[in-house]
């Protein structure tokens, strides 16, 4: 495998904006990270020509501080390691703060290019590589490769050194897509599954400490409120069943954004299931990818290829 890089697509938690956007990257097969109002990357003829300018954006960013040439020259190794040092065909890994999943893709660019347009909702960062995301490394994945799921640094951009063998296989362990025919008899749903995962997201959420209350009956568009957060809650038995929102829960999705997350558990028996852990989706309207069919109503299926 050829060099691999961990690079957050968020900046740094003294900034103003600490959001995390790895799942519009990973929508918009882009890796982006910020300090847009540096400019494009490629005029910089060395990292010190960097430095400066980012010294007199500190300034700026921060009146009336001190510059602080640690935290200058952290940001300017993070910019300068990417665009020298991230190359067409390197391996990138972008974790994902909101889901806990990892984006593993390989980088298509030359070189970095600079896009202050946005990228999906919300994203503005301007440094930019193309990229093709392989697949998304679930936590469980993360773990198995790097022990506590710790890799790469804590820059933005850091090289990762270690866990390269069962990375590959992983990124060699993608399967191809299938056409959607292919999937029409998993378009249904098993009812008496899907309560079973309430159940099991019920006791999941006691678990991280939030007080749950099931509204499954409401038809609200949501299975369970935790005071304002709203979580619709799937379970399937194998990953070869489609993820379905229907035309109440899609809308719900859409008007409560980030209030609203989508939970899918995935277990073969149920004795797996009362121990498994949810796949989250927060604000899964803006964050994921579906495919609308048309029935009596629309029914929206979460594209995972």
């Amino acid at each position: 495998m050829s060099a691999a890089w961990k690079v957050f697509a968020r900046l740094p938690f003294e900034a103003a904006d600490t959001e995390d956007y790895a799942a519009e990257c990973y929508q918009c097969r882009v890796i982006a990270v910020g300090w847009s109002e540096v400019g494009n990357l490629n005029q910089f003829e060395s990292r010190e020509d960097l430095k400066s300018k980012l010294t007199e954006l500190h300034r700026k960013w921060f009146p009336g501080r001190p510059v602080k040439p640690r935290r200058v020259g952290s940001w300017a190794s993070s910019l300068w390691h990417f665009k020298e040092s991230v190359l067409k065909d390197h391996v990138v890994l972008c974790p994902d703060r909101k889901s806990g999943d990892v984006y593993l893709g390989r980088v298509l660019s030359k070189r970095v290019f600079h896009d202050r347009s946005l990228l999906k909702d919300k994203c503005d960062f301007a440094h930019r590589r193309r990229v093709h995301w392989l697949r998304v490394l679930r936590p469980h994945e993360v773990r198995s490769i790097w022990k506590g799921g710790r890799f790469g640094g804590r820059q933005t951009v850091t090289s990762v050194n270690t866990g390269l063998a069962p990375l590959r296989r992983f990124a060699r362990a993608v399967r191809p897509r299938r056409p959607a025919r292919t999937r029409k008899a998993a378009w249904h749903p098993d009812k008496d599954w899907g309560r079973a995962a309430e159940l099991r997201a019920m006791k999941w959420l006691k678990e991280e400490g939030l007080a749950p209350t099931d509204v499954a009956h409401l038809h609200c568009g949501w299975d369970i409120e935790c005071g304002d957060d709203k979580f619709e809650v799937k379970g399937r038995k194998s990953f070869g069943s489609m993820v379905r929102l229907t035309q109440n829960e899609w809308s719900a999705a859409k008007k409560l954004g980030k209030r609203y997350m989508l939970l899918v558990f995935t277990a073969p028996t149920r004795t797996k299931l009362t121990k498994s852990t949810p796949r989250k989706i927060p604000d899964p309207f803006r964050t994921a990818t579906w495919k609308r069919k048309e029935t009596v109503t629309y029914e929206y299926f979460l594209d995972e290829g």
